[in-house]
């Protein structure tokens, strides 16, 4: 038996670096090998996009997210690599 997932998070164009889950706000962030870090709710719904610099966007960029944290407050803290 499989389990059916209970959402499917679109808008990443390259592989997921980073997640988190924030339970309490019923969110869900993730960062990608392009850049920008994704805010969805846990229903699936793109909430929001969260872009760097212009010149600092795509797979070739410098900074990427590698690691997203959470608190229940809504606060969101990447580090970027």
């Amino acid at each position: 038996d499989f389990a059916t997932p209970r959402a499917v998070l679109t808008g990443h164009d390259y592989e997921i670096t980073c997640a988190a889950i924030c339970a309490e706000l019923g969110l869900v962030i993730s960062g990608s090998k392009e850049g920008p870090c994704l805010i969805h709710s846990m229903n699936g719904d793109l909430l929001r996009t969260l872009e760097g610099p212009e010149r600092l966007q795509g797979p070739e960029s410098c900074l990427r997210p590698k690691l997203i944290q959470t608190s229940r407050e809504g606060h969101c803290v990447a580090t970027m690599e």
